[in-house]
């Protein structure tokens, strides 16, 4: 899986630097013609749609355990 976001901003492609995660996503979008998915709950980007289901699916988990171990 590549990895396109670092916590530094710099796109793992071409190693370009940015000020921060928008000014890299759309770089990526422009320049590498990556297809940007983002979360609409969190705002993390993601290169595909399959990843950002994924997290989805992780967060609503997580969420579940919460309120199981906060009712008990």
């Amino acid at each position: 899986m590549l990895k396109l976001f670092s916590k530094k901003h710099n796109c793992t492609d071409c190693s370009e630097k940015f000020s921060n995660e928008d000014e890299l996503a759309r770089h990526a979008r422009e320049v590498h013609k990556h297809n940007i998915r983002k979360c609409q709950k969190c705002g993390k980007l993601f290169l595909n749609e399959k990843d950002r289901l994924h997290h989805i699916k992780e967060e609503r988990q997580k969420e579940i355990e919460y309120r199981r171990r906060k009712n008990h």
